[in-house]
């Protein structure tokens, strides 16, 4: 199959991609084929090239909730990262699956419309949001999702609705290899603006993760009994080390990773998270993060 820099209309299909450039951790191998599609047409391409050819489809947005394994990832990585794109409709914002989080509350702001302040500072695309149901501040990704349309492995378009038993508590109502191509949220509209903006750069500084970092979405769900952070602020986890990789002082949920940590350092950070606070509190913590390729214990 020689699909190397193959070009597809306006992006390139790349054999061979370095992962580690496209995971806010900085870690991992390499994707067997990569692709960025800037357009709906572009992603229903190289879709039906990889439905051709056989190729298992792994998908992405920026990369700041995967963890991609030292081995890499057999098939095609495709990111939504580059598709970006809004319209208001009414109390609708519609959106491409690449604009960030901060972008799109900014905007939704400007023309008077509210809800998703409490989300800001989560890092990453409305796609990979939605695809966890992105959970901050008592506010869920499901509490404003009204639909989105997303392609198949075989080409074929479809719609997903805001039936919310599709959605569970950081669970997503997406399957492995559906594409996110257009998601819409229904928000409330507003004159108070202001307040809204001030909601939303109060909760930008709680959710602060220092500069120049490498980072980590969440790495664990919320648990009945506490939150996940607090679990592992508890369990004695955070900032251990100050090399490899350590749960953030800042965002215990977070892992930082420093220069030559390696993806099997973070996931036996992650294993390790999971024994301890099972043995010092007797809760189970369950992952929200993303492995993608092959770990073992």
């Amino acid at each position: 199959m020689a699909l190397q820099h193959q070009k597809l209309s306006s992006f390139v299909l790349t054999e061979n991609m370095d992962m580690s450039r496209h995971s806010s951790l900085s870690t991992g191998g390499r994707a067997e084929y990569y692709a960025e599609p800037r357009s709906i047409q572009d992603t229903i391409h190289v879709v039906e090239i990889a439905y051709k050819k056989g190729l298992p489809i792994t998908v992405i947005g920026s990369g700041t909730h995967v963890l991609v394994a030292d081995d890499g990832i057999p098939g095609l990585v495709i990111s939504t990262a580059g598709m970006k794109g809004m319209s208001i409709k009414g109390d609708l914002i519609i959106t491409a699956p690449g604009e960030t989080l901060d972008n799109l509350i900014n905007v939704a702001i400007e023309h008077n419309l509210i809800g998703l302040e409490e989300i800001a500072g989560i890092p990453g695309t409305i796609a990979g949001a939605v695809s966890v149901n992105a959970v901050a501040n008592g506010r869920s990704i499901s509490d404003v999702f009204f639909y989105a349309d997303y392609l198949t492995a075989n080409g074929e378009i479809h719609r997903r609705p805001c039936f919310h038993d599709y959605f569970k508590k950081q669970k997503s109502a997406f399957k492995n290899g559906e594409i996110m191509i257009s998601i819409a949220l229904r928000l409330i509209p507003s004159r108070k603006t202001a307040e809204a903006r001030e909601r939303k750069e109060n909760y930008v500084e709680k959710m602060f993760i220092p500069p120049c970092r490498r980072f980590s979405g969440e790495i664990f769900r919320d648990t009945p009994f506490m939150s996940a952070a607090e679990a592992i602020k508890k369990a004695g986890l955070t900032g251990k080390n100050g090399r490899g990789a350590e749960f953030s002082e800042y965002q215990p949920n977070s892992i930082f990773t420093y220069p030559g940590c390696s993806s099997g350092e973070v996931y036996n950070l992650i294993r390790e998270a999971e024994v301890t606070v099972k043995e010092k509190l007797g809760i189970d913590l369950e992952r929200s993060i993303t492995l993608l390729g092959n770990f073992t214990d």
